[in-house]
């Protein structure tokens, strides 16, 4: 296994580069890096925040050789935030049923958000008005189907040979400082051959998040070679920490990293309701304790397949248009003509028949029409399913001395089922599975008020809010956590549920019960893939992925890759 992922070299981290500035020096706190990958191709989407002087600045980035600037690609912010809204930790309440209310408790997840083909033609057959038909488009026809890209936002360029060598002096002739130690941070990159792609931001088309504080809109690019998207070059630009995430798209498999300690983060975890409306907040302080235990552990958030979102979602699965612009319209260009635009189904004798009483000529071919762009759009939709993970580290120069080899790993469950029983059992482990469905969840549960009054009351069936909720129905997540204050929302003060290893002693639930979570387990590197057992069943092909991080320390990410804690489950016991 050891040489498999040894003879994969591509890379991706936060912030993959560095900027360039006419004002005073700026910061990067967080930086968002999304891999879609479809051997041998990937396309990589990195977007940066900026903080500083609203001045003319550019972003630079090594990246392959093969990397084409009429390829090059800015899309809108939008398709990033989507993925790491799907992705990120959630809260959920669980909401007992009136005891005497007829039939099963219902799960907001199970509301269908996918679209289904019609019927007569690929469309539906509504009946109509005297002797003609009626018909209404197949719901695939009212699909976005291309990609997205903003138009004139950015300006792009690369740069190779000697003008990369001295890139302090390429960026002095175009106007722009460059951060001191640039031109020692790029020569690992220019030896190995690489390219810098150097983007124009456009400052007045910029998004603003605060005073100070932008939002880059998202690089995109694609490439047959390995990956370089080095965060060494970001610490040019550090302030106190950085944030990184990083999703990888891949057909079949879940990603995690290699070379450093994994950790899932507790889920199904109890907590105080003030947790609802402050996510970011407590998770924040939640995971500064996670880094106090293991401050070189890289956490992995999430892995769910793209046709769903997590139970619950926060939104709607990604779309097949945000999909392809990701990187899904790259794929589609080595798809055979036949695949790419198949024949739409025979119709049976009574679509035949149907179809006969339409008198209209144009009418008919506009439905023949529909019914092979029907068909083609299933087609492109069917192509289009991957598996999304998340990983997530917060770091500085200290707490991530090498790059981050990334490679396929087991799949996994946990976070989520439904709770069981008077004390809402729900299981806090993370363990293998066929198919991943892991989301970190706090939850936390409204008993029935009401009293029984039918002969054969049922209780604890726990579900959605009930009709007649009358607050905001809406799935509270955590974000923007570069930004988030780390101190008001304590943990210690917030968790029902015991995690000893790091320090919560729990706090008395509305149920009056606790759980007790064993520990926030790091998982070396040689066991990480499937927790419980330590092996890497999953493991069948390589990633070609690396997350390269700062080179300004080496060795101490052993002490974290000694720590091969089994992943603990324990089922919730309540007095």
């Amino acid at each position: 296994m050891a040489a498999v992922f040894a003879s994969f070299g591509s890379s991706a981290s936060a912030f993959p580069g560095f900027f360039a500035y006419k004002g005073g020096k700026p910061v990067n706190r967080s930086t968002h890096v999304v891999l879609m990958k479809k051997d041998p191709t990937t396309v990589v989407t990195v977007m940066p925040d900026y903080e500083g002087d609203l001045k003319p600045f550019v972003v630079v980035m090594p990246v392959p050789d093969d990397v084409k600037v009429d390829q090059v690609r800015t899309l809108r912010r939008d398709f990033v935030d989507r993925v790491d809204q799907i992705s990120a930790p959630r809260f959920h309440e669980f909401w007992e049923m009136d005891p005497c209310e007829e039939g099963k408790q219902e799960q907001e997840w199970e509301r269908d958000l996918s679209v289904h083909g019609g019927g007569f033609l690929g469309m539906d057959f509504s009946g109509g008005d005297g002797d003609a038909p009626k018909f209404k488009p197949s719901k695939e026809m009212g699909l976005t189907v291309d990609p997205d890209f903003k138009q004139g936002d950015e300006k792009y360029q690369l740069v190779s040979g000697a003008d990369a060598a001295d890139m302090t002096g390429y960026l002095k002739k175009k106007g722009y400082t460059a951060p001191d130690g640039a031109n020692q941070a790029v020569a690992p990159y220019v030896k190995a051959g690489m390219s810098f792609l150097v983007t124009e931001v456009d400052t007045k088309k910029i998004e603003l998040v605060g005073g100070d504080r932008a939002i880059v809109s998202p690089i995109r690019y694609v490439t047959n070679k390995p990956v370089t998207v080095a965060s060494t070059l970001g610490l040019l630009n550090l302030g106190d920490k950085q944030e990184l995430f990083v999703y990888v798209l891949d057909p079949e498999q879940r990603y995690e990293v290699k070379n450093y300690a994994n950790a899932f983060p507790p889920t199904n975890i109890e907590v105080d309701f003030k947790v609802k409306e402050r996510m970011g907040e407590f998770y924040a302080g939640l995971h500064d304790l996670m880094l106090q235990k293991a401050p070189m552990t890289i956490l992995s958030e999430f892995a769910w397949p793209t046709k769903g979102c997590g139970e619950p979602c926060p939104n709607e699965p990604l779309m097949i248009h945000e999909l392809l612009s990701l990187g899904g319209d790259v794929f589609e260009q080595g798809v055979p003509k036949d695949e790419a635009h198949p024949k739409p189904p025979e119709m049976t004798d009574e679509e035949k028949a149907r179809f006969k009483e339409i008198k209209d000529k144009k009418m008919q071919k506009e439905i023949e029409n529909m019914r092979t762009e029907t068909a083609r759009r299933k087609a492109l939709v069917s192509r289009h399913h991957y598996v999304l993970s998340r990983m997530h580290h917060r770091y500085d120069k200290s707490t991530l001395p090498k790059d981050l080899e990334l490679g396929p790993a087991q799949h996994v469950h946990g976070g989520i089922d439904i709770p069981q029983g008077e004390k809402a059992a729900l299981p806090t482990a993370v363990t293998p599975a066929a198919d991943s469905k892991f989301q970190v969840r706090f939850t936390s549960f409204h008993p029935s008020p009401a009293v029984p009054h039918c002969e054969k009351p049922e209780r604890y069936r726990w579900g959605k809010a009930p009709r007649t909720y009358r607050g905001l129905r809406k799935i509270w997540i955590a974000q923007d956590m570069a930004t988030k204050n780390r101190k008001n929302y304590k943990p210690a003060e917030l968790v029902f549920t015991p995690i000893p290893t790091l320090a919560l002693a729990g706090q008395p639930d509305m149920l009056g019960g606790q759980q007790e979570v064993k520990s926030f387990a790091p998982v070396a590197p040689s066991a990480s893939a499937a927790p419980g057992d330590g092996t890497d069943a999953g493991a069948k092909k390589g990633c070609g992925c690396r997350v390269p991080a700062s080179s300004s320390r080496s060795g101490s990410g052993a002490g974290v890759a000694g720590l091969a804690l089994v992943v603990a489950a324990i089922r919730r016991r309540r007095r």
